[in-house]
């Protein structure tokens, strides 16, 4: 198929970007396209026009921001792989990113765009609320900055508003107790996932003293499991048990790839496989 009729226009700066998005309500922000040119072909997304946002030079920006690793919104995740900082200070990101599509996406691909779109079976949602990232919004009346743990609401749901853009993602440092453990299961590498997994980890005395646990591909957002989470720190991993938990915690909408039953067994397994990670 072919996308329907649309204009476009190449915003110099992000105030100029807002300022034209508020002119038009039925634009949308364009930045590596790698979600949005699909859904424009298969007529799932019918705009009046594409803002292209690619060239503002401040959304590309990887830097070291008091505790935190900003990343504007328009670095690709090739980009990210490749950064020195990314590589010191939050390696984990890269095998995530690797994990993501293929190369030919990853060099168009951006950041913020794969965090804006809120994809639920997209890898980069469920790093940003494991690690509750500070998500900077800019609109008509400022700045403002949202956790992602509030951002996401539901399929394709996110908190921002019609005249926002969002232009950069601060994750914090991690601390010397803490791990970010990823793993996801998928039927090829570069395919959506099946159900994945991302586990924040704070250790203390070779013991799990907290953990979060975010499940993707198993709803319609990013999905933390609390009760999960703290019933593995009281009482360790039992998969009956386990499996019996998430069943109340996940929303488990079925996919092509798979039934809401499977995706509550890989969920499960899943759990146990990051745990064993956690002890090499």
């Amino acid at each position: 198929m072919k996308s329907p009729d649309f204009s476009y226009y190449e915003a110099l700066s992000i105030e100029d970007a807002i300022k034209f998005k508020c002119t038009d309500n039925e634009s949308i922000f364009l930045a590596g396209g790698q979600s949005l040119i699909p859904a424009l072909n298969m007529r799932l997304s019918s705009p009046s026009c594409l803002i292209d946002i690619s060239k503002i030079n401040e959304l590309k920006n990887i830097s070291i921001d008091d505790d935190f690793i900003s990343i504007g919104a328009s670095v690709t995740h090739s980009e990210v792989l490749q950064n020195k900082i990314i590589l010191e200070y939050l390696p984990i990101l890269t095998n995530v990113l690797k994990m993501v599509a293929h190369p030919a996406i990853r060099n168009k691909g951006t950041h913020g765009g794969s965090i804006a779109y809120g994809d639920p079976a997209a890898e980069l949602p469920a790093f940003a609320v494991a690690l509750n990232a500070e998500i900077t919004l800019v609109g008509l009346k400022g700045t403002r900055t949202v956790f992602a743990n509030d951002f996401y609401y539901g399929l394709f749901e996110t908190e921002i508003k019609d005249d926002e853009i969002l232009t950069n993602i601060k994750y914090p440092l991690l601390k010397s107790n803490q791990k970010i453990i990823f793993d996801e299961i998928c039927r090829r590498h570069g395919d959506y996932a099946m159900a994945g997994l991302i586990a924040n980890v704070e250790m203390l005395n070779s013991k799990i003293n907290n953990l979060k646990l975010v499940f993707f591909a198993t709803g319609i957002k990013p999905e933390v499991g609390l009760k999960t989470s703290n019933t593995i720190i009281k009482d360790g991993f039992n998969y009956s048990k386990i499996k019996e938990i998430l069943k109340t915690e996940l929303d488990l909408d079925a996919d092509l790839n798979s039934s809401s039953e499977m995706k509550l067994h890989l969920a499960t397994v899943l759990t146990n496989r990051v745990l064993k990670l956690l002890e090499v």
